[in-house]
């Protein structure tokens, strides 16, 4: 499948819909369990009737929240067949999170499998229900005790194929799914993307990996996030076996991945360093790696190089993309050039259009200089749910405004400089938290950094660092790295405090979880001003600039 591809209309019933040759072939493996190409596609026909029966028609929202499984993964299909919609959830959210954002979404039918909130407290599911006002025959269970596919195929009943007016080509540009932005820096937004756009990414993207993937991959991402189900679609599009894994702790994931020594990963750069930090590391160092897709990038040249050295022969794939991109919009492939696996995010997906504008005169820049990178392609979303076009962040061309910053390099690899709101203004100078970040790294001691923005009367905005200490000394003295830094920094760039702690708050995709890091900040802050009434005052400034963060 690696010839030449054109963008089309794809559906995802092309990954399952095989031919004989394929129909046998592991698709999924979960739990001990394995299922054919074959088995995915009677299960989605099974399951297609069955919300059928229960009143499921085109254009509905369906909810499904559940920990990674074959159910989920069916359901999803499912859900899409149908002609419905299927709205993905965080399955680490609060009650009340889950609460506001299935109201928001307008879903009238619940999926539901494990998740935590439901996990802590046995009554959850009927609250979540009451306060949504889904009524309760419109809650199906997917969890394997209540729902289990082999059992279900073992009968050998017959279950005729499900034929849906709504899986037509023309049909794949609508909107299938919702994935929520991970809301790191302000409420979640519905994402509305199309089947169009993901599998496109696959065939046009992917092709030229189709000789080198290993038969065995697993996805220690959550489902619920855009790259984990575009990985997931992507290996089984080129027919090979996907070892899914429910992250349920981290014990488990450490088990299942020496047990099934699978070719290919993919992850966040936080969960391949626990795994290569586990006891007994030592005796495998992951020799059976073949490739680690990292969603979401890695902080640091160090962190790579740390990465690199533990996985022996295991290259690491680097990319860049947004939700709303569906989520690709570059890639670092196996054979780049070390220095662009470290240092960029690689190159622009297939005949997607690119863009920099310049934030401050709105101006399309030549190649080569900083600006807010504009996309346009197949790979773009449709929208956000329930926002006014003119919140919509498309401009009169058609762009799609990612708001980072970035730049194309001589040789057309692409490199991120940061974000837009990300940059600080002190004493009416704009700065690159990237270039702090860049100088904080370089001290041995200091794991992950980040450097953020408050609101100051006199300075415009304090620059606070954040550092995660690999270990902390016995007396964390700051002015030793401000020292430092002043060799190569001017002052202005200097922070105004250095902040440690243990670890950095994550959010279930394994980011940054900046809303509580400000948080904690927020509190440091204020304790390290002398003056009670302008920390009260400040206070206040930033309480104001993080509400304002959370409207948006």
């Amino acid at each position: 499948m690696s010839e030449e591809r054109k963008i089309d209309y794809y559906l995802f019933e092309d990954i399952y819909n095989v031919d004989e040759s394929d129909s046998n072939k592991i698709a999924i493996h979960f739990k001990d369990a394995s299922y054919s190409f074959l088995e995915v596609r009677k299960s989605v026909d099974y399951y297609c009737h069955y919300l059928n029966s229960k009143g499921v028609k085109k254009d509905d929202h369906v909810a499904i929240i559940s920990m990674n499984s074959f159910n989920d993964l069916i359901a999803f299909y499912s859900v899409i067949k149908l002609g419905a919609v299927a709205v993905l959830f965080n399955y680490m959210a609060r009650h009340d999170t889950l609460v506001k954002l299935v109201k928001h979404t307008d879903c009238k039918y619940l999926c539901y499998g494990s998740y935590n909130a439901s996990i802590k407290d046995e009554k959850e599911l009927d609250a979540l229900l009451e306060e949504t006002e889904i009524k309760k025959e419109n809650a199906f269970s997917i969890r394997n005790r209540e729902l289990n596919f082999k059992e279900i195929l073992s009968k050998e009943i017959e279950i005729p194929s499900f034929t849906s007016p709504y899986s037509r080509e023309e049909d794949s540009k609508r909107t299938s799914y919702i994935i929520f932005t991970t809301g790191t820096t302000a409420d979640p937004k519905a994402a509305m993307l199309s089947q169009y756009s993901l599998m496109n990414i696959i065939y046009l993207n992917f092709a030229k990996l189709d000789p080198i993937f290993p038969q065995k991959f697993m996805c220690l991402l959550p489902m619920f996030h855009c790259f984990g189900l575009l990985v997931v679609n992507a290996y089984l599009a080129f027919k090979r076996t996907v070892y899914l894994n429910s992250l349920e702790d981290k014990v488990q994931i450490y088990k299942e991945f020496i047990k099934h020594k699978c070719g290919d990963y993919a992850s966040v750069a936080i969960i391949f360093d626990k795994l290569a930090k586990a006891p007994f590391w030592w005796l495998h160092r992951g020799s059976f790696v073949r490739h680690c897709i990292v969603g979401g990038g890695f902080t640091s040249e160090q962190e790579f190089k740390f990465l690199e050295r533990k996985y022996g022969k295991g290259k690491f794939m680097n990319g860049y993309g947004q939700t709303e991109c569906s989520p690709m919009i570059s890639l670092v492939y196996p054979d780049s050039p070390k220095e662009k696996q470290m240092t960029t995010v690689g190159t622009v997906m297939k005949d997607i259009e690119i863009a920099f504008m310049d934030p401050g005169s709105k101006k399309i820049l030549p190649k080569g200089q900083v600006g807010e990178i504009l996309i346009k392609g197949y790979n773009v979303f449709n929208g956000y749910y329930k926002m006014p076009k003119e919140k919509q962040p498309f401009d009169k061309d058609g762009y799609l405004h990612t708001g980072d910053l970035g730049y194309l390099d001589k040789d057309g690899y692409l490199v991120l400089n940061g974000r837009i709101k990300d940059t600080i203004i002190r004493y009416g100078e704009n700065i690159s938290p990237k270039e702090i970040e860049a100088e904080l790294e370089k001290f041995p001691e200091f794991g992950h950094v980040r450097v953020l923005g408050f609101p100051s009367i006199d300075e415009g905005e304090y620059i606070i660092a954040c550092v995660e200490l690999k270990k902390k000394p016995p007396h964390f003295i700051e002015e030793k790295y401000f020292e430092e830094m002043h060799k190569t920094l001017p002052s202005v760039k200097i922070p105004s405090h250095i902040i440690y702690m243990k670890k950095f708050p994550l959010t279930a995709s394994g980011k940054l979880d900046e809303i509580k890091l400000r948080e904690i900040c927020m509190t440091k802050l204020a304790l390290y001003l002398d003056e009670e009434m302008l920390a009260i005052k400040t206070k206040k400034l930033m309480y104001k600039q993080n509400e304002k963060k959370r409207r948006k």
